[in-house]
């Protein structure tokens, strides 16, 4: 479990603790449930509750955050969450100021509430004579609850400190803050009675401190990036090359028998040439600066850096493969470094330059060995069930969770259908597009979940030799997504049918929807089903993926968006471990057919979902669908 290795080292009381006071103190009923559901909300049980800091930090990093389905079956689980974040919030307050710890007091929030109350009641359209844009004071809420400083006085110490312990959506509202604050203060002879109230210095947003910093490949001197690329062009050779290299070898007078034997010599044991040549080049650039960042440092450049081989020192492979397990062990929002298959990457790659460019038996044993060094840190996608374990036991624990992910389509298009009549702003309609958005993503998860990659680069339209995916067979009754094997990670042909209620979701997004999102967000044309404005990443060469997409940030904050109202704590990919343990339900032992759904293969399939764990979640998926929704099995054995 991602939060256990920072929690016996923790500084600080523990969550009994907090229970107990709560409890003894007279803290409201309602509060005290607040707490008692946490250690369900981390998948812990109740006798694990003290493995949980009571600290405030770790409680706006992991356990707001944390997944309310399985401890709440409220119409607005968002709503819901924020609400017991904020009693659990508060309380914990409450009882760090009671055991010494230092937490704002009522003055330090009242400094904010003048400036808030200023603003707020300036706010409005700015073309029609208000003061500031609705919405202004939305950022200073976030630094009211957790600054420990008055608002004059908050210095970039203070806004270092709440920055460090923020979550990715806290901190897109401290750097709105930052800007804010910049804003006003230059403008400050148009408010006078505000300029008093602002901290008496801009802030700077802080480099994110979790993930390693990032060394740029044209920084690196020209002599070793020369000789790297060659290297790289060596271990990326391709049967043409090799081709034509003999025939050129031949026409100089060398004998054949002397070529075929080079030829062999430099393909050597390679089982396949990669076919997606900008993603290949793309990680032996990672690798070698992973192995760069321990070794220099940015204040002394790279001295005597010239020739990749240089690089390969046991002291460089070691160094870098600690500094990684040490960033994981530090961080709460980076995964355990034995959880993560970032170092079987690495070493992947970097043992593939080292035996197809370099071709140095000295180089490759020393990674060889450090790589056994570490081997408990080595993980392949292969051997990562850690997520479809967790899905699996949620659903155990949780079983009504699965029949909301089944419903997850109709559930969120009727959400974004109310959003749809109550906005009154942009930003209110924005979210009710997301929604809907979300409501499609789900349409196609549910019938057959794709792998992210494929899902959000399903384009409704050819375009530049790409032909589309999405073909609606039936408008509005069925849709059919196909990918073909060049587009599917393990090379196989996918199809997805989307019928009936889902694929009225679908077609809602599609032809209603989308077009409403691109026209406030000035976006011209676009192929894909989920518009943006940016470039796939990795994109395969040979398939010529055109810009148009939404970003990474755009589709998590989509999917995040759709998650908090169903609650169920799991990703896009994660999907597919629901899916597949709710197909296991259906058929139990069936595992060819969760295979064909998911384009896996069979042995991936029994490692994934043929343990103990997933047979006790299927039993117990089927009774609570069977009791609840009678007709779930039915609509999924016509997906099947």
């Amino acid at each position: 479990m991602h939060q256990d290795r920072s929690l016996t080292s923790a500084a600080c009381a523990m969550f009994p603790a907090f229970l107990a006071w709560a409890r003894e103190t007279g803290e409201q009923r309602d509060t005290v449930y607040e707490i008692e559901k946490v250690a369900a909300r981390l998948d812990l049980t109740d006798e694990e509750l003290h493995l949980i800091p009571a600290d405030l930090g770790y409680f706006e990093k992991v356990i707001a955050v944390s997944p309310y389905g399985a401890v709440s079956r409220s119409k607005n689980l968002e709503k819901a969450r924020n609400r017991g974040n904020s009693r659990i919030r508060t309380a914990l307050g409450r009882f760090l100021a009671a055991h010494g710890h230092e937490t704002p007091d009522a003055g330090v929030r009242a400094s904010y509430d003048r400036a808030i109350g200023l603003i707020a009641e300036n706010e409005g359209f700015v073309e029609r004579g208000a003061l500031f844009s609705t919405g202004t004071h939305k950022p200073f809420l976030l630094l009211r609850a957790r600054a420990r400083a008055s608002l004059p006085d908050l210095d970039q110490q203070e806004y270092d400190r709440l920055w460090h312990d923020a979550t990715p959506d806290s901190r897109k509202s401290l750097r709105k803050f930052a800007q804010r604050v910049a804003e006003l203060r230059r403008a400050h002879n148009r408010w006078p009675e505000l300029a008093e109230l602002l901290p008496r210095q801009d802030l700077v947003v802080p480099v994110a401190s979790g993930r390693a910093r990032r060394i740029e490949w044209q920084s690196l001197p020209a002599p070793f990036r020369s000789d790297a690329e060659e290297v790289f062009r060596q271990t990326l050779r391709q049967p043409g090359d090799l081709k034509k290299w003999a025939k050129e070898q031949l026409s100089l007078g060398r004998s054949a028998v002397e070529v075929d034997t080079e030829i062999a010599a430099r393909a050597g044991k390679k089982k396949r040439t990669p076919k997606n040549i900008d993603s290949a080049l793309a990680g032996y650039r990672q690798a070698v600066t992973w192995l760069l960042r321990e070794s220099y440092s940015p204040e002394s450049g790279f001295p005597g850096l010239e020739t990749l081989s240089d690089l390969f020192t046991t002291d460089a492979l070691d160094a870098a493969c600690a500094a990684h397990i040490a960033r994981s062990e530090a961080s709460l929002t980076l995964k355990n470094a034995d959880e993560s298959s970032t170092l079987w990457s690495r070493f992947t790659n970097i043992t593939t330059i080292a035996r197809h460019g370099l071709r140095d038996p000295e180089i490759l044993a020393r990674i060889g060995l450090v790589r056994m060094f570490y081997s408990d840190h080595v993980l392949s996608p292969v051997d990562m069930t850690a997520d479809a374990e967790a899905i699996c036991d949620r659903l155990r624990r949780s079983p009504h969770l699965a029949a909301t992910f089944v419903n997850a389509p109709a559930r969120l298009n009727a959400i974004a259908t109310n959003e749809f009549e109550a906005a009154t702003t942009s930003f209110a309609l924005d979210r009710a597009l997301r929604l809907s958005g979300c409501a499609a993503a789900y349409a196609v998860q549910v019938s057959r979940s794709l792998r992210p990659a494929n899902l959000f680069m399903t384009r409704r339209e050819g375009v530049n030799g790409c032909r589309r995916n999405l073909t609606w067979i039936v408008d509005r009754e069925h849709a059919e997504i196909r990918f073909v094997g060049g587009e599917v990670k393990n090379g196989q042909t996918v199809i997805v049918n989307v019928h009936g209620e889902d694929a009225r979701v679908l077609w809602e997004w599609d032809r209603v929807h989308r077009p409403e999102l691109m026209k406030i967000r000035g976006i011209d044309s676009s192929p894909y089903l989920f518009p943006g404005t940016a470039a796939p990443r990795l994109r395969k060469s040979v398939l010529n993926l055109p810009h148009g997409c939404m970003s990474v940030a755009s589709i998590m904050e989509l999917w995040d968006l759709g998650d908090r109202q169903l609650g169920l704590g799991i990703t896009p990919h994660q999907c597919r471990h629901a899916l597949a343990t709710l197909m296991l339900a259906v058929r139990p032992g069936d595992f060819a057919s969760v295979a064909s759904v998911l384009a896996n293969t069979e042995q991936v399939a029994r490692r994934h979902y043929g343990k103990d764990s997933g047979e006790a979640a299927a039993v117990a998926v089927r009774e609570s669908l069977l009791a609840h929704h009678p007709d779930v099995f039915a609509r999924m054995k016509r997906r099947t």
